[in-house]
């Protein structure tokens, strides 16, 4: 699917959830995978504690920088740069404040179990008979399918099906061929659930078309922080390491309860929630900080 079109498509999509939010709330655009998931409920809990009121629209991607572009949106904690997501930010970039990284350890590709022969997306190719020439992957509008179409076309996989469905489709579906020790493709990137126990691994990319380098970014809509510096010096301040979010993806994974999950999180890690909300005495933060 093309840009334009997924951007058609969200002006519909944020017209019908729009009105759900109230004016005087922060309006938070939901990342329906594991570490947007993760990230955007943590981000309520800490912002509500403080105070303010958040309102989380659950839409498309294009929708959410469609959104944001248009200030139907206040903030995205979701934004995987600069590769996956760059189709939208570079079509938004002049209309959103990107507040940078709050998590730097991440990784988008296709992926294998461990047990699986093929050591390289250019040996997909010919291995397409045991593969079922099919690659399974999440919800169509999202940046690593749109990478795993490019990837297609530059392996010579025009043959094959990228399965489109959600994270925790593809999830189980893993799930299931690992249990029956089965070969499988998938779209796939880290932090996430899927590699705890280190079941899966990433196959190589020797002509480059992922990003071994990827950082996940808070973004805002224009002037947030000026109508809302007390919030924006929050989210500017958001920042975590894989390691911390660990046992948060793992909760998730295992009862779906993402707010309370992120509830429970928050309160069992006060020193990192207290240097979000510039508590800890530690002023380097800033909002558009120069580095």
């Amino acid at each position: 699917m093309q840009f334009r079109s997924l951007i058609v498509s969200a002006g519909l999509l944020l017209g019908a959830v729009s009105p759900l939010a109230q004016a005087d709330s922060l309006r938070l655009g939901i990342g329906e995978w594991a570490t947007g998931q993760a990230s955007t409920y943590v981000l309520k809990a800490v912002l509500e504690d403080a105070g303010h009121q958040v309102d989380v629209s659950s839409v498309s991607l294009a929708a959410i920088w469609q959104g944001l572009s248009v200030g139907e949106l206040d903030a995205f904690s979701g934004a995987w740069l600069p590769v996956t997501q760059a189709s939208y930010y570079e079509g938004m970039a002049d209309k959103v404040d990107d507040l940078g990284p709050n998590l730097t350890e991440a990784r988008v590709g296709l992926a294998v179990p461990s047990y699986a022969d093929t050591a390289s997306i250019a040996d997909l190719s010919g291995a397409g008979d045991s593969l079922g020439q099919r690659i399974h992957g999440i919800d169509p509008g999202a940046g690593i399918m749109g990478l795993t179409e490019q990837a297609m076309q530059a392996y010579g996989l025009e043959d094959w099906q990228l399965v489109a469905g959600s994270d925790a489709a593809m999830s189980q579906t893993l799930k299931t061929a690992i249990a029956r020790q089965e070969p499988i493709v998938v779209t796939a990137w880290s932090p996430h659930p899927v590699f705890a126990d280190r079941s899966l691994r990433y196959l190589e990319d020797p002509k480059g078309i992922y990003s071994s380098n990827e950082q996940i970014h808070t973004v805002t809509r224009k002037g947030l922080a000026e109508e809302k510096p007390e919030v924006t010096a929050i989210l500017d301040r958001f920042q975590w390491t894989l390691a911390d979010m660990q046992g948060l993806l793992a909760a998730n994974q295992e009862s779906g309860d993402y707010e309370a999950n992120a509830r429970a999180w928050v309160d069992a890690h006060p020193e990192l929630v207290a240097s979000w909300l510039g508590e800890s005495g530690d002023e380097s933060a800033s909002i558009n900080q120069d580095d």
